[in-house]
C-alpha cells in the first residue's frame, strides 16, 4: 500500500456512524477504509457504532452503543444514543475532532459530545436521505421527505464543516439552506490493490458462464432505490441482439422480487444472482466482467462505480446524482437517461467495439487514482487541522454530565 505523508500533528478523532461492521454497506466499507488510512498517518481513530448481537470486535478502539432491530430491516440495527460507559471512554480519550457519518441517532450522539467537549464537529453527507424515506413505515413521503430535508439542514448548520462526495450534493445542500462550510472530498474509499484482476476464468467457471461469453455485471444492495429492475430491463433489451450473461452481485430485501422480474422478462436463464458476498469476492466477480452496468439514480457518488473503474471495466450508468463527477462520459464509460433502451444501446456499442471498451477501461483505471484512500485521508487530515485552534490547548478531560447521550 502507498504510504501517505503526515501533514500535521497526530489527532484523536471519534467517528460516529449508524452503519459499521459486520454490516456490508458502502458507508461501512468507506468508514473502515478511511479509518485504516488515517491510522496509517498516525492519528488515533475511535469508531462509535451500534452493537450487533453476537458480533465481537477485534479492534479495541470500537465503542458500541446499544441497538434495536426493526422487523422490516433486520440487517440494520438502530443505535440507541445512550451509553454511560461509552461516554466515559470518549471523555477520557481527549479527542480533537468529532466526525459524524449520519445526522440521525448516532450522529445526534456525536453532535452532543462535540458540544459538551467544545470540539469541532464534521459531518460527512453520504446519502440523499430524503430519497430513502420509503423505509419509514406508516408515513407518507410527501410529509417525511420535507421533514428529513429540514432536519438534515439544521444538523449540517451546527457543524464546523460538511464533507460531501460530489458537487451535486454540495449544490443540493446549498439549495436546501445549508450555510456551513462544505468541502467536496470523495467518500469512495478505494483500496490501492483493487486494480488487480482476480481469477477471471475461475469466477466464470464457478458460476457456469461459458468461456468467451460476454458478461455484464451490476453490484449493489438489492433495494428499491438502486433501480436493479432497470438493470434487468436494459439487459433484456441487450439480449435481443447479443447473447450475454448478467451477473447481479449483492443481496437485499428486493432479491425475491427481482428474481421474479427476471422470470417475467424471460431472461432468468441468463441472469446470475450471487447473493450477498464478502467484499473481496464481490470484487472478484466484478473483475470477471466485460462491462459494468449501474442504474441507481440516488447515488451521492457511487463507490462501486469507482471500484469498477479501478478494475479496468468500462461503465454504463444513469446520468444522475453524483455519478457525473465519477464517470467521464465518452472517456471512462457512458452516461445515459434512465431508459432501458438507452442503456442497452451503450452496452451494445462496447460489446461490438472491444478496442473502445478496453481503452475506456484503461482510462477509468487511471482516473480512479484520484479516489485512492491515501489521497482522501490526506485531504481529511488537512481539513481537521484547519478546524483546530492555533496554538492547540492542553488536553483535558471534562467532567461527565448527565451519565449518557440523549437524542438532539
Amino acid at each position: 500500500m502507498t504510504t501517505a505523508t503526515m501533514t500535521g500533528p497526530a489527532l484523536r478523532i471519534a467517528m460516529f456512524s449508524e452503519s459499521y461492521l459486520p454490516r456490508i454497506s458502502g458507508v461501512a466499507h468507506s468508514l473502515e477504509s478511511v479509518t485504516r488510512a488515517l491510522r496509517a498517518l498516525g492519528h488515533r481513530v475511535l469508531i462509535v457504532a451500534p452493537r450487533y448481537p453476537g458480533y465481537d470486535d477485534d479492534d479495541p478502539d470500537i465503542i458500541r452503543f446499544p441497538s434495536v432491530r426493526l422487523p422490516q430491516e433486520r440487517d440494520f440495527p438502530l443505535g440507541v444514543p445512550y451509553s454511560p460507559a461509552g461516554r466515559r471512554r470518549l471523555e477520557r480519550a481527549q479527542l480533537d475532532i468529532v466526525h459524524s457519518h449520519s445526522p440521525f441517532l448516532m450522529g445526534a450522539a456525536g453532535a452532543r459530545l462535540a458540544r459538551h467537549l467544545r470540539l469541532p464537529l464534521v459531518f460527512t453527507h453520504h446519502t440523499l436521505y430524503d430519497e430513502y424515506v420509503h423505509y419509514a413505515p406508516f408515513i407518507s413521503p410527501r410529509l417525511s421527505a420535507p421533514a428529513v430535508r429540514e432536519y438534515v439542514k439544521r444538523y449540517a448548520n451546527r457543524c464546523q464543516a460538511v464533507v460531501v462526495p460530489s458537487s451535486m450534493v454540495a449544490a443540493r445542500l446549498r439549495a436546501h439552506g445549508v450555510r456551513a462550510r462544505i468541502e467536496v472530498i470523495s467518500t469512495a474509499a478505494l483500496e490501492v490493490d483493487v486494480g488487480e484482476r482476480r481469477g477471471r476464468e475461475g469466477i466464470r467457471a464457478a458460476y457456469g458462464i461459458p468461456h468467451g461469453r460476454p458478461l455484464i455485471v451490476s453490484a449493489s444492495r438489492l433495494a428499491r432505490e438502486k433501480s436493479i429492475e432497470l438493470v434487468l430491463e436494459a439487459f433484456a433489451v441487450l439480449r435481443e441482439t447479443h447473447p450475454a450473461t448478467l451477473m447481479v452481485v449483492g443481496g437485499g430485501p428486493e432479491e425475491a422480487a427481482l428474481r421474479g422480474r427476471a422470470e417475467a422478462l424471460g431472461i432468468a436463464s441468463d441472469v446470475v444472482f450471487t447473493g450477498l458476498l464478502p467484499h473481496p469476492r464481490a470484487l472478484d466477480c466484478m473483475a470477471a466482467a466485460d462491462v459494468f452496468l449501474y442504474a441507481s439514480q440516488t447515488e451521492t457518488q457511487g463507490l462501486v462505480v469507482v471500484e469498477a473503474m479501478a478494475l479496468g471495466l468500462p461503465v454504463v450508468a444513469v446520468r444522475a446524482g453524483g455519478l457525473p463527477d465519477v464517470v467521464r462520459d465518452g472517456e471512462t464509460g457512458y452516461l445515459t437517461a434512465p431508459d432501458s433502451s438507452a442503456l442497452a444501446a451503450r452496452m451494445r456499442l462496447l460489446l461490438d467495439e472491444p478496442a473502445r471498451a478496453q481503452a475506456m477501461g484503461r482510462q477509468g483505471r487511471e482516473a480512479s487514482a484520484a479516489f485512492r484512500m491515501p489521497v482522501i485521508a490526506g485531504r481529511l487530515s488537512t481539513l481537521y487541522e484547519s478546524l483546530l485552534p492555533s496554538p492547540r490547548p492542553e488536553r483535558t478531560t471534562g467532567p461527565s454530565q448527565g451519565g449518557g447521550y440523549a437524542c438532539i
